[in-house]
């Protein structure tokens, strides 16, 4: 203290501003050489000393008091000022050093902003994934609540509003989405120019990728359809979704995934294969299902007459699907004297024969001539179109069948052309109009 006293001495110094510094009380002295001013943006912690209708006085740890105006406590919730008391240590944001009165001007609202910018920072290193509600939005996206500061989530960051949306139907895609909360990622965030930025498109990528570490190959799950397209179905198993080929769907012949599966329904598949970086699974239903052929025999005999429909038609015969999700061959010797009165094509019915079953081959032969003639021109009266099943792929030969690809291959362009429905949550069904993609 002496130190500074002998460096107030006015005969060193006698004048300060243009008045003599004997003239100054000592608090005048300490504020002529106060250092430590604080500057706007900063954060001071202190401590609530007063609390009026009007403002809130808050020792900061400086010669001078910092006051919160009364705007600033108009910007909190009732319960956050209500909870206010004196002898209670808060944050607070400097708005103004010193005021034309010379007072600390200071913001609780700005302080907490802050302290959500830090989070969002944060968020932004560790690319957790954050629950955000949507509050509005304009021409470029949404608007969310991120604590006390708005983040925008760009239309190309969104993933509940299918792309290639426009027009009308775009905001109303938008307006429908105001209070629901989505699950998003920083992805931006500058300060300077008040700007956060979100995503849910690359939340969901990490909600996939933490769950793609989770599966095996060989695993047994269960999920439930979220889409079928001509050549499969997809399954959502927790957070991503697999595809059932066509392939690996059923036993039976499967004209169309829709045939044996509707959106919403739960199965249990087995995954096949897992690619990582693609994040893409192969389901496997069909792996799982009791194999028709080790029940064949007790279905059908040699020299049983069965009612089926024609599925393939080949120079050297013609495919029959039979009941209970088998298929069988009339070979061309075997209907030498069979004279249809149309024209044998796809889906027309036949009353055929069984000459023989082979479950090791998996082949059954079919005769239309041991079939006497007036049983089978009543066939089509018969055979009970929406009973019949399929099994197997129709129409080909055995040499076909041993060079027929792998069930659980298929071309990488299977997923190029899916995209999630509008609607669609992992977890829940929905439907979607989703494309086969081309070649």
């Amino acid at each position: 203290m002496q130190d500074l006293l002998n460096d107030l001495n006015p005969q060193e110094d006698p004048e300060e501003n243009g008045e003599p510094m004997m003239d100054m009380d000592f608090a005048d002295l300490l504020d002529a050489y106060d250092y430590s001013d604080p500057e706007k943006g900063d954060l001071l912690d202190g401590v609530i000393m007063q609390v009026d209708d009007n403002e809130i006085i808050v020792d900061v740890g400086l010669k001078r008091d910092a006051f919160v105006p009364r705007q600033d406590l108009d910007r909190l919730t009732e319960e956050r000022v209500n909870a206010l008391k004196a002898g209670q240590t808060i944050t607070v944001y400097v708005l103004r050093p010193r005021d034309a009165d010379g007072n600390l001007i200071v913001s609780i609202n700005k302080a907490l902003e802050q302290e959500d910018w830090i989070r969002a920072e944060e968020l932004m290193e560790t690319q957790e994934v954050v629950d955000v509600r949507v509050v509005g939005f304009n021409k470029g996206g949404l608007l969310a609540d991120f604590g006390r500061i708005t983040g925008f989530i760009p239309q190309s960051h969104i993933t509940r509003i299918p792309r290639g949306t426009t027009g009308e139907e775009l905001i109303r895609e938008k307006e429908a989405l105001k209070g629901d909360y989505l699950s998003v990622v920083v992805i931006e965030v500058n300060r300077m120019r008040n700007r956060l930025v979100l995503s849910e498109r690359e939340a969901r990528s990490a909600v996939r990728r933490a769950r793609i570490d989770e599966l095996e190959e060989g695993q047994i799950v269960t999920g439930r359809v979220v889409g079928l397209v001509d050549y499969g179905a997809f399954v959502d198993i927790g957070g991503i979704d697999g595809l059932i080929h066509i392939s690996n769907l059923d036993t039976r012949y499967v004209r169309h995934p829709s045939d044996f599966l509707d959106t919403g329904d739960e199965v249990t598949v087995r995954i096949d294969s897992i690619d990582v970086d693609r994040e893409r699974i192969n389901l496997n239903r069909k792996v799982l299902m009791p194999d028709p052929w080790d029940t064949v025999e007790e279905h059908y005999k040699p020299g049983d007459v069965v009612d089926g429909i024609v599925t393939n038609i080949v120079d050297f015969g013609v495919f029959v699907a039979l009941p209970h999700g088998f298929e069988g061959l009339v070979h061309a010797s075997e209907m030498e004297t069979y004279m249809p009165n149309e024209p044998l094509e796809a889906g027309l019915p036949l009353r055929v024969r069984v000459l023989e079953i082979d479950q090791s081959q998996q082949r059954i032969s079919l005769s239309l001539d041991a079939v006497p003639s007036e049983e089978r021109q009543n066939v089509a009266e018969d055979v009970d179109l929406n009973q019949m099943e399929f099994d197997l792929e129709p129409g080909l030969t055995p040499e076909e069948l041993d060079h027929a690809p792998a069930a659980s291959e298929y071309d990488d362009e299977d997923y190029e052309e899916y995209t999630a429905p509008s609607d669609y949550e992992p977890g829940t069904s929905s439907t979607t109009g989703m494309e086969q993609p081309t070649a």
